[in-house]
């Protein structure tokens, strides 16, 4: 049976701690025991059953996405960030910027892009231009291939002078571009291959 940390079952589960330790106590949410046979007591280090936690889930998971919050829950970068993009997908976002600056905290270029898109666009908390640019640029300087293309419009007097809703949408617009672009790539190199 997999365990998560407590903190992890929030994010899971879409419910509060406080809600979560009174499904503990009611006996639907079962905890890791200690080796001696006694229960937790409450706090963020307590391991709860993943399965129970799925099962009170106020949010969507597919198969697939429990080894990935088991993953995240053990610290891997790439899940951590795979895992806040599956939140930031169900209107998640405060959890989802969470996992997204564990991820980028740890290196990760699309943690470090994801966040700075986040807090460029006020998802997740408040609108924080500044240091969204600052983790755009982090992933840009480490060849992130789509916050290298957004950097001259972020440092831009005109991109600077954009309100957060409009900055977002022509970092949308990037985003596609560049997205597109490498597509075109991609399947001239196969059409050169195959011919």
């Amino acid at each position: 049976m997999d365990f998560i940390n407590l903190s992890t079952a929030i994010s899971v589960t879409g419910l509060s701690k406080r809600t979560l330790w009174r499904r503990i106590a009611e006996g639907v949410l079962r905890t890791e025991c200690f080796s001696d046979g006694s229960a937790p007591q409450p706090s963020h280090q307590t391991r709860v059953a993943l399965d129970d936690a799925l099962t009170i889930s106020l949010l969507s998971w597919g198969v697939d996405d429990r080894a990935l919050m088991v993953q995240a829950d053990a610290g891997l970068a790439q899940a951590q960030c795979d895992f806040a993009l599956l939140l930031l997908g169900q209107a998640a976002d405060v959890e989802a910027v969470v996992w997204l600056r564990r991820a980028a905290e740890q290196a990760h270029l699309d943690g470090m892009y994801w966040l700075g898109r986040c807090l460029i666009a006020g998802r997740g908390g408040a609108v924080d231009r500044h240091q969204g640019v600052d983790w755009v640029a982090r992933a840009a300087n480490h060849g992130h291939v789509i916050a290298l293309a957004m950097v001259q419009v972020l440092y831009d007097p005109t991109g600077q002078m954009l309100d957060a809703a409009a900055l977002d949408a022509a970092l949308d617009g990037i985003e596609r571009r560049v997205v597109v672009q490498a597509l075109a790539e991609a399947a001239r190199e196969l059409r050169a291959v195959s011919s």
